[in-house]
């Protein structure tokens, strides 16, 4: 990476352990990942993580310094921070309603299904009956191809990009071989997880939207939508204290 010298004392001036030496390897991508996510520490995960991303960015052409902080912004907040690689269903009411529109669950399944105030975690039961009902029906047959009763459950996000839908799952086990369809946990893997983040950049060509700084387009590439677009934008400018 242009620079990478320069990135690697920023992240060291910020409190971060590692060597500045101009190889920005695995140590440091992990470390850049924690910075942007907003983690003090390089997990175990983020190791792994940053490992993946090392081998794996450069075979789609995530190499420049403005590509690097793009990919990074937008997995940042589809991972929590590089801190899990499966979604979570425990939405409460609230979020049902604020997140989602009522085509995609009625305010009848948000307050039956959601974590009600002062409530625990919710059961599997719960999480599975709301992604199936949010990546189910027509729209999930026409915007993730799932076709089958309880895919919207089984095809969760997983994955550094947080990967959707029996569609998508199934261009990752093409470009692969292997078969997350039969198993989808398998997704959640960190080198699987990271390149079948890399093969959905490639095939949506989110290189070219990176290069025009353009994050509200690239958010709509990743999220079908803009959800999280302010978490996005605070992540990108993060990314860019450092690599730019």
């Amino acid at each position: 990476m242009k620079n990478a010298k320069r990135a690697q004392q920023r992240l060291k001036d910020r409190g971060y352990s590692l060597a500045v030496d101009g190889d920005f390897g695995p140590v440091s991508m992990a470390t850049l990942m924690s910075f942007v996510g907003q983690k003090s520490s390089v997990s175990s995960l983020r190791k792994d993580l940053g490992k993946a991303a090392h081998a794996e960015f450069p075979k789609v052409d995530i190499t420049s310094p403005l590509r690097i902080a793009h990919v990074l912004a937008q997995q940042s907040v589809e991972t929590g921070g590089f801190s899990k690689m499966t979604e979570s269903m425990n939405y409460s009411v609230r979020g049902l309603l604020l997140v989602f529109s009522r085509s995609r669950i009625s305010e009848a399944d948000a307050n039956r299904l959601g974590r009600k105030s002062g409530e625990g975690a919710l059961s599997v039961e719960r999480q599975s009956a709301i992604a199936n009902i949010l990546y189910g029906g027509d729209w999930g047959r026409r915007n993730l191809g799932n076709t089958e009763p309880g895919d919207g459950w089984r095809y969760r996000g997983r994955g550094i990009k947080q990967t959707t839908g029996r569609h998508n799952y199934g261009e990752v086990k093409k470009v692969t071989g292997i078969d997350v369809i039969a198993d989808p946990e398998l997704l959640s893997n960190p080198a699987t997880g990271v390149r079948a983040g890399c093969i959905y950049w490639d095939s949506r060509k989110c290189n070219k939207i990176a290069d025009k700084d353009d994050i509200v387009a690239l958010t709509k590439k990743i999220n079908g939508g803009t959800n999280g677009l302010d978490d996005r934008r605070k992540a990108l400018a993060r990314a860019k204290e450092i690599v730019l």
